[in-house]
């Protein structure tokens, strides 16, 4: 069912929780908008919520069980990503459809081998701030072409931490993980700062 650390929880609900806790936000704020289509996504996406808080078991609901399963994140982070593409069409759903689809990972990982929790996402927050800095660079934009290149250097350095067999001064280490995911999530993009940022708390909770 997953790595736990001392914190008597696994990384894969860590992150799940995260997720929801992003998600139920989203869906508040859907509320204030007003407009009908959004008010509708808001409660499904809080009924999403809902389950998945529940398979956590962080709380007892008695006759409410629903089971802790990779590929129910799965499917629950590609709908979301679905419902970012086809009906909103911006950015409000997305993080929460990657961490879960990210927990999903992890869940479906640590049923294989041990591994280190903190360095998959830090590894999945690396490549996709790469990507998110290439469709930057071909926007054109001076300025989003500048936080490309500050993005791109970051994320070559978080690479190079991971990996032991590389010979760099930087370690892997919970202040460069912290560092790197604030400046990436003020200056460069939210999406791969957050993502960065929870494998700065994975760390801190010795995944």
């Amino acid at each position: 069912m997953g790595e736990s650390s001392k914190v008597g929880i696994s990384a894969s609900r860590v992150v799940a929780l995260i997720g929801t806790l992003v998600l139920i936000k989203m869906c508040i704020d859907f509320f204030f908008t007003g407009a009908w289509l959004a008010i509708l996504l808001g409660i499904i996406g809080l009924l999403i919520a809902f389950v998945v808080f529940d398979s956590l078991e962080i709380i007892d609901f008695k006759k409410l069980k629903v089971p802790y399963i990779w590929w129910v994140l799965l499917i629950i982070g590609i709908g979301l990503l679905l419902f970012e593409y086809l009906v909103r069409n911006s950015f409000t759903l997305f993080l929460a459809g990657i961490l879960m689809i990210i927990a999903a990972v992890l869940e479906l990982l640590s049923q294989k081998k041990s591994y280190t929790s903190s360095k998959i996402v830090a590894l999945i927050g690396a490549c996709y701030l790469i990507y998110e800095c290439i469709i930057y660079i071909l926007n054109g934009n001076a300025l989003l072409v500048a936080s490309a290149i500050v993005g791109i250097i970051f994320a070559i350095i978080l690479l190079l931490t991971l990996f032991d067999k590389i010979d760099i001064k930087i370690p892997y280490a919970w202040w460069v993980v912290l560092i790197i995911g604030f400046v990436i999530f003020y200056w460069v993009t939210a999406i791969s700062g957050t993502i960065i940022l929870v494998a700065f708390i994975l760390l801190l909770l010795a995944y």
